[in-house]
């Protein structure tokens, strides 16, 4: 099969789309993947290995007889493009008014916080081979991929005679950070005795003419101005360290394995993932007026020296409980080890769940299940610090709620600061969707508080930190990864209904007619009508089923449990946590 992917546009959304062609290439190899790009990218393009060609949006598409092409720009004049091209088989985004020119769609909402771009060009190119539907974007590219650039070194440099990169970049998806900002971090970086390049193409021109006269008496600063694509990817392949906005050399820097800094904004295009690069070493910033040459200095030290720079924070604990969680904590693991101490609780892990945590962390106990509620307040009460962070296993902070949360405990110790706990929204990702609405968004838990103001209550397993003091909300999203499928889910609400209904039955409620119809059907009405599910399509009419499921299970299971069925009876404690040993495993 001789296959076209389209992407014509910019360096940063062609190399988004190279990461999902190579996985192509590789889990199809009989075939012939050509890649169609614009004049400009074409120069970079062309020196990838692993393409089988390149084709100009100037040339004639008919010659070359293609079988089949992934639009990924999905723009009206590329669908007319390759339907007056008679390619037969067409694939595009179903979501577009103009998908009836594919003959074959997916429909893709790339909504807040939904998917990487990367990810979503696989959704599309997976639609090819019937054997790949269904699976993800597990390649990645690298800078071996290209032709003409050389290897790093198997010599091992000293940091300081590698250079670090600055790309004070120009784009329209780049927000300007101040001409003043660059030059303090260059000149920040030279006083630690690293060789700094500063670097720009055609479109940083006049910035560069602006901070070359600022820098004239630093001998270890360069300005320099490339415009070979071979060039560029060589000097990031050889960095220490790279700092960048979003515009395509960033992508750059990631395919080269430079770990660095990237600078974003808050939010662009939707959601603040989407435009990021694909599993680089960057740690990404967000672009906000508070973000100063001194924070970004920190975090490169952090990052590419692997120094720890003092804050101006107050320090920070972090905890997880945990139980068997190979497959989702390193994710956790990852987004928390900024924390000054990362705690552990384990409740008697038997697979690899404590060796990965081990990576991490020293600080690891582990301790009899008693109940969520009870492990939290252990956790909460062990924590050496006065501020403390929690997140569940299968959770992960985002980069920007880990920069607001620095921002606002930088206050900390300044006149009128009052805040005791902070209230965190979460985004919940199942069935390959980003869950911004359909009942499970906003989903604000209080994670961050002052050890000495909080305590662990609600009833278990909807446990909650209580904190006794003013409480605010931060804007930033922990990102959720709950069910791998529908069997996982159906299987976890049956659980929890059961535990559930225990624990009304210890508090004296009973199942009434009403509660059987009505608290079922207005769970549906609140998830799929009330919270927009249905804008989900079919996987929002099965999520709000099955909570009206869940509901439904609940109450009848509490009604068995209020006829005295021996087979149900389970006793719970005064914080509602089920004392039955083999219940453990339900609660994690």
């Amino acid at each position: 099969m001789k296959i076209l992917i389209s992407r014509p546009d910019k360096i940063g959304d062609v190399i988004l789309a190279l990461h999902a062609a190579k996985q192509l290439k590789e889990v199809l190899p009989e075939s012939e993947v050509y890649l169609h790009v614009s004049d400009y990218t074409y120069p970079l393009v062309r020196q990838v290995g692993f393409l089988d060609g390149v084709v100009k949006l100037t040339d004639d598409l008919k010659i070359h007889k293609f079988d089949a092409v992934v639009d990924l720009m999905a723009k009206p004049w590329t669908a007319k493009m390759y339907w007056r091209a008679e390619i037969p088989v067409r694939i595009g985004n179903g979501a577009r008014w103009f998908s009836f020119l594919y003959t074959k769609t997916t429909f893709l909402r790339r909504s807040y916080a939904r998917m990487n771009e990367a990810e979503y060009n696989w959704r599309l190119i997976s639609l090819l081979d019937p054997t790949l539907h269904g699976t993800g974007l597990e390649s990645c590219l690298n800078s071996k991929d290209f032709r003409e650039v050389p290897e790093k070194s198997e010599n091992v440099e000293s940091d300081k005679t590698r250079p670090i990169v600055l790309m004070p970049g120009v784009s329209a998806s780049a927000l300007p950070w101040g001409v003043e900002h660059w030059i303090e971090l260059a000149k920040m970086i030279a006083a630690r005795g690293n060789e700094v390049v500063i670097l720009g193409g055609p479109a940083e021109e006049q910035l560069l003419a602006q901070i070359t006269p600022a820098l004239s008496d630093q001998p270890k600063i360069e300005v320099r101005l490339l415009t070979d694509f071979g060039k560029v990817l060589a000097l990031l392949n050889r960095a220490s360290g790279y700092v960048g906005p979003s515009t395509g050399i960033t992508h750059l820097a990631g395919v080269a394995g430079t770990p660095g800094i990237a600078i974003y904004p808050p939010q662009r295009s939707m959601h603040p993932r989407r435009w990021r690069p694909f599993r680089s070493k960057l740690r990404i910033l967000s672009l906000t007026p508070e973000l100063s040459a001194a924070h970004v200095y920190n975090n490169l030290c952090n990052v590419a020296f692997n120094e720890r720079l003092e804050s101006s924070r107050p320090p920070v604990s972090g905890f997880i409980i945990c139980c068997n969680e190979e497959r989702k904590i390193r994710r956790a693991l990852e987004s928390m080890k900024w924390c000054d101490e990362l705690f552990i609780i384990d409740s008697g892990s038997t697979d690899r769940t404590l060796d990965i945590c081990r990576e991490y962390t020293n600080r690891i106990v582990q301790r009899e299940w008693p109940g969520h509620r009870k492990q939290k307040q252990f956790a909460l009460e062990n924590c050496s610090h006065e501020w403390v962070l929690n997140i569940d296993a299968d959770e992960e902070l985002s980069d920007e709620l880990r920069l607001e949360i620095e921002r606002v405990l930088a206050r900390d110790g300044q006149p009128k600061f009052e805040t005791k706990g902070y209230l965190i929204p979460r985004v919940v990702y199942f069935m390959g969707i980003w869950w911004d609405r359909g009942g499970w968004h906003p989903e604000y838990r209080m994670r961050l508080m002052r050890k000495s103001s909080a305590h662990w209550g609600g009833v278990d397993p909807h446990e909650k930190a209580i904190v006794n003091g003013k409480v605010e909300r931060l804007k930033a999203p922990i990102y959720h990864y709950t069910y791998s499928d529908i069997t996982d889910q159906v299987s976890a609400l049956n659980r929890l209904s059961t535990h559930s209904a225990h624990c009304l039955y210890q508090q004296g409620k009973k199942a009434r007619l009403a509660n059987l119809f009505f608290n079922p059907a207005m769970r549906f009405v609140k998830f799929y009508f009330l919270k927009r599910g249905f804008l989900e399509g079919r996987a929002g009419f099965i999520v709000a089923c099955n909570e009206a499921f869940y509901t439904f299970m609940k109450y009848i299971k509490l009604w068995e449990l209020s006829r005295g069925d021996p087979t149900l009876k389970v006793s719970c404690n005064q914080s509602g946590t089920v004392k039955e040993q083999s219940n453990r495993s339900i609660l994690k």
